[in-house]
């Protein structure tokens, strides 16, 4: 069974608004921050895909070197996506069936949502969702956010 209750206050949050039940903050686990390197097995577009991320979310501070396989599963998943969906796009949703028992549902449509599914997971785990962003905390020593102060 998966965590109960409500999403846990990030460390930045529990600082700003003190700790009046005196509760000790949990321990967080860390991983040495560090650019994994891409994987060669990966296909074009997920290496353009990991190219495209991998610059922005090590400026976040947010990557690990042993985030590799959680990376390179995103990515590949990202590249089937569009595949399917390019797929869809020059072809009928509604393919005929083999028996000619009339149309069914093209079956490229199940490999675009488990697709997205796992993309859709992938990217809230790491932060390259704007909700996934809101509920972290900031990497200690990052002080040059251009946002920093704009609800003063």
């Amino acid at each position: 069974m998966g965590a109960r209750g409500p999403v846990g206050q990030p460390d930045n949050v529990r600082a700003l608004r003190g700790n009046p039940g005196g509760r000790p903050a949990p321990k967080r686990v860390t991983a040495s921050p560090g650019v994994p390197d891409v994987p060669d097995w990966l296909d074009d577009e997920a290496q353009e895909e990991w190219a495209r991320i991998v610059p922005d979310l090590d400026r976040l501070g947010v990557l690990a070197k042993v985030d590799r396989a959680a990376l390179a599963t995103y990515c590949a998943a990202w590249s089937k996506f569009v595949a399917a969906e390019q797929l869809l796009q020059s072809d009928d949703l509604v393919a005929e069936r083999r028996a000619g028992n009339g149309p069914a549902k093209n079956p490229a449509w199940q490999i675009w949502r488990e697709a997205a599914t796992t993309v859709a997971a992938l990217a809230k785990e790491l932060f390259i969702t704007p909700s996934a962003r809101l509920r972290s905390v900031k990497p200690e020593g990052d002080d040059d956010d251009p946002g920093d102060g704009i609800l003063d």
